[in-house]
């Protein structure tokens, strides 16, 4: 297949848009297999930020998305699956919405026949909602305030309402919200309505956890939410907001903040992704590749659903009108699918 050529999606600065154009069909060496896509999900909030970021330093993008679903049509020695095999894919630079990939053998997980694409297409994004709740260091029956209601919010809330967890969900959105209270939120809504003095008088004290998943430029959301913890309780930075934070606040809770690392160990670690070495099972439980199974298991059991998720669906050749659309703000989207 040496010598083809592929399409995939690019952003030119010169043009101030998105564009699709031809690259090499990508070769694999013995731990990569070559992936034809069958359909990416663009994650908005991450890619847009990309855009805006390249825009401003006049860059051009040549690897925009991570995440997919597709079907294995050449692979190298060490990858332990057949050709024919469907699969889930994840983590740029590797991944990226192109009609093919070559994607190391951590970074993709079978699906079964049955499996639908477009909910496996959600794998990054499952990857990283699972990090972020284990980030939390919870326990059975403890309780979990999800800030911020896209894709990583959603998934959250549904993956820690299936562990066990009370889950506590807010956002500015009554569209997000109705969504996250179908899935059985304990306590969900407006973030003006939901406060820490409303959480607390709901679960007679702080919760346990914070999982903030939204992209805010507040300056004071951290420091507000950190108020509904209780004394030694845990805040988990998933999403992109100002973190300073008020020592006054953190002395009185004694808490742990931290902010993780998308989809977990493993994660932009070369020796890890592209070579494919391993972290020993005994001493890392939960790489960013078994974070990936994790969450294609629990959507094939039918624990989560990724189905209403899904605001719209484009051809792969009309992904400029799907940027333009998210950008433009005139709509509102939470999963935006590019079929190929």
């Amino acid at each position: 297949m040496s010598g083809k050529t592929m399409r995939g999606i690019y952003y030119s600065s010169e043009r101030k848009q998105v564009e699709i154009k031809d690259y090499p069909l990508p070769a694999i060496n013995d731990v990569q297999a070559l992936v034809k896509l069958e359909c990416s999900l663009i994650s908005a909030g991450t890619e847009i930020f990309m855009i805006e970021n390249a825009a401003q330093k006049g860059l051009n993008l040549t690897n925009l998305g991570y995440q997919g679903a597709g079907v294995i049509v050449d692979k190298g020695i060490n990858v332990p699956y057949e050709i024919g095999t469907r699969v889930a894919v994840y983590g740029g630079p590797y991944v990226a919405h192109h009609q093919y990939l070559a994607v190391p053998k951590h970074l993709l997980v079978p699906i079964k026949e049955d499996t639908d694409s477009e909910e496996a297409a959600f794998v990054g994004l499952g990857a990283i909602s699972i990090h972020g709740l284990r980030a939390a260091k919870m326990e059975f029956g403890e309780s979990v305030w999800v800030i911020g209601l896209g894709v990583i919010g959603q998934l959250t809330s549904q993956i820690a309402l299936n562990a066990g967890y009370q889950v506590i969900a807010t956002d500015l959105d009554e569209k997000k919200v109705s969504l996250v209270k179908k899935a059985g939120a304990d306590l969900a809504g407006r973030a003006d309505e939901i406060t820490p003095k409303v959480i607390k008088e709901f679960l007679g004290q702080g919760v346990d956890a914070v999982v903030m998943t939204a992209g805010s430029k507040s300056e004071n959301l951290v420091n507000d939410s950190l108020t509904a913890l209780r004394p030694g309780g845990r805040y988990v930075m998933v999403g992109v907001s100002p973190l300073n934070l008020n020592r006054d606040i953190m002395f009185d809770l004694e808490s742990e903040v931290m902010v993780t690392r998308a989809g977990g160990p493993g994660r932009y670690n070369r020796d890890y992704e592209l070579n494919a070495h391993d972290f020993p099972l005994q001493y890392v439980r939960w790489t960013e590749g078994r974070n990936m199974q994790e969450f294609i298991r629990m959507l094939e059991k039918g624990r989560i659903s990724t189905k209403e998720l899904i605001t719209h669906r484009y051809k792969f050749e009309d992904a400029k009108e799907a940027y333009q659309m998210i950008q433009s703000g005139n709509q509102d989207h939470i999963g935006v699918i590019l079929k190929y």
